[in-house]
């Protein structure tokens, strides 16, 4: 059984920062070493001497476009909400709905072990983008947007599909897409906001057998 994709929020965004085509390729160094520091070090431990080292240039050339490390921030976040984002979110919604499975654990063990592992590997970048997105409503509404589509549309019509081939209850369907983003959200928490360290093989077995045994049919 193939996995599903899980390109990490780094890749995706030194691609998306090396295609913008008005930015000087200093400032581009910048903000991909900004990007790379801040996901394993954390913002707050991450200097200007930090990342003038990482991109290779001085910290001169970090403060001549930067007066603050707020202001690198908020230039890093830009394009991960207006582009990077929006592909991650993409490459989801195409995996879940290309992916062959068998059974309802068949579908649900894979999607889960994806989003964690996603959410793990990630977790400095969400907790960064989680943090602006609460204080800054028009980086909130373009995060909304970015998962409006996986939400709204790509997982119901898999739920949908489910039901039809007699895999899943036949309840509603924004009813068991609540279970199950619940679940999924639950664990996301503890990895991004608490640290917690989790036995992924562990909590998706015990996830899936939940869910299997809430949401199979009856025979």
């Amino acid at each position: 059984m193939k996995d599903m994709a899980s390109t990490s929020i780094e890749s995706f965004y030194s691609e998306d920062i090396d295609s913008t085509k008005d930015l000087p390729q200093k400032q581009k160094q910048v903000l991909k070493a900004c990007l790379e520091l801040f996901a394993s070090k954390g913002f707050e431990a991450t200097t200007t001497a930090d990342i003038a080292k990482k991109a290779g240039v001085s910290q001169g050339t970090v403060y001549k476009r930067f007066n603050t490390k707020e202001q690198l921030l908020q230039a890093v976040v830009q394009p991960l909400f207006s582009k990077t984002i929006p592909r991650a979110a993409k490459e989801f919604s195409y995996d879940i709905n290309h992916f062959q499975y068998d059974n309802l654990a068949e579908f649900l063990k894979p999607t889960l072990r994806n989003r964690l592992t996603f959410a793990t590997e990630n977790k400095q970048i969400i907790k960064i983008l989680f943090m602006q997105a609460i204080s800054d409503p028009q980086l909130l509404a373009e995060l909304v947007k970015s998962v409006k589509s996986v939400l709204t549309n790509t997982i119901p019509k898999v739920i949908d599909k489910l039901k039809e081939e007699h895999l899943l209850v036949d309840w509603d369907t924004a009813r068991i897409m609540e279970y199950v983003l619940s679940i999924g959200a639950g664990y996301g928490a503890q990895i991004v906001l608490f640290d917690r360290k989790l036995d992924l093989d562990t909590v998706i077995d015990q996830a899936v057998e939940f869910l299997v045994k809430g949401l199979s049919p009856e025979k």
